[in-house]
């Protein structure tokens, strides 16, 4: 189910006229000093890419109908969190809290929580049942192979916020201090992100085989190849997510990939990727099986004066299966200026 699309016209017009131009953005836009509380009737729940959002219409004390959207994460992020396609319905009754936008005037927040029938059904504050729910994974190199899960952690942050934790060049500086994410985000257009970042979001699988590993993820729809019985990039095409070679060190699988193709955001966001872009990537499952850890080295001499670093768990979560949704156009760009 890609979402479900009942709103009135009433509601429409009004949706239209109170939101601001926002676009897929950074979570920086809302205010988490301030909390809103809206009761009311769900006219949509939009379970889609790259915001689930659900669309609140209540009364103004003058009896004027408004509809607040209370908007999510991907639906890769929200599933971990146990959201799902069918557990709002237009009709439904809800009592919706969020962080809404620092604009004065509109209607969107970022939704915290949402109660239906007096039972909490949303609760993005709960992060750590993010990472429960599974068996352990097999032990060994098969081990990698499964349902993987990335809650949200403070690790994501240098990817939003990249001039608190990297080191750039002036050329990677400049790109960063110009950049405007109305206008310059890939992803306003459904363009996919690059690796490391991409390894970032929700969920991901993993199948391994003697020649090829294949790395899935939910988010951008994007299918990786690790070459296993290659040992050199040479020849290789240039393409958004490079081209990778793995080995085995023990029980850890090291990725190497090189060849990426020019990309505004392929570092990080407001930090572009160029041709000599080089990652280094570790998967390895903890001794229980339950998670997996994945660390990173990043280099980009044209953008990056130094290495980026990195480290993320991932929960074993094959309970979750595996639900790729693909970017909708309309919503990505649905705040654009003409």
């Amino acid at each position: 189910m890609r979402s479900i699309r009942e709103r009135s016209g009433l509601a429409i017009a009004l949706f239209l006229i109170t939101l601001p131009v926002v676009a897929h953005h950074s979570r920086t836009i809302f205010d988490r000093e301030r909390v809103v509380t809206i009761e009311g009737v769900v006219t949509e729940y939009e379970w889609a890419n790259p915001h689930v959002t659900v669309f609140v219409e209540t009364k103004t004390d003058s009896g004027d109908a408004v509809v607040w959207a209370f908007e999510g994460g991907a639906t890769t992020f929200q599933r971990g969190r146990g959201w799902s396609s069918d557990m709002l319905a237009p009709g439904d009754h809800v009592i919706a809290e969020g962080n809404p936008l620092r604009t004065a005037g509109t209607t969107t927040a970022d939704v915290i929580s949402i109660r239906k029938a007096g039972v909490t059904v949303v609760d993005n504050g709960v992060a750590a049942a993010a990472l429960e729910g599974g068996e352990p994974a097999p032990i060994g190199a098969d081990g990698l192979s499964g349902i993987w899960y990335v809650p949200q952690s403070p690790s994501r942050g240098q990817f939003g916020d990249p001039s608190s934790s990297w080191s750039l060049t002036p050329k990677g500086t400049e790109a960063l201090e110009t950049y405007d994410d109305r206008t310059m985000n890939p992803q306003n257009e459904c363009g996919a992100r690059t690796a490391p970042w991409l390894m970032t979001w929700g969920v991901y699988s993993i199948e391994v085989s003697d020649r090829l590993i294949s790395i899935r993820t939910e988010y951008d729809t994007v299918e990786r190849t690790v070459h296993m019985d290659v040992t050199s990039h040479d020849g290789a095409a240039i393409t958004n997510q490079g081209h990778s070679i793995g080995r085995w060190e023990d029980e850890v699988l090291v990725v190497d990939t090189t060849h990426f193709a020019d990309h505004r955001t392929g570092n990080a966001r407001g930090v572009p990727s160029g041709s000599q872009k080089h990652l280094v990537e570790r998967f390895e499952l903890n001794p229980d099986g339950t998670d997996l850890t994945y660390r990173f080295e990043l280099e980009d001499p044209e953008y990056l004066s130094g290495p980026a670093t990195g480290e993320l768990q991932s929960a074993y979560r094959p309970d979750l299966g595996f639900e790729p949704i693909e970017c909708d156009l309309e919503i990505a760009g649905r705040f654009l200026e003409d």
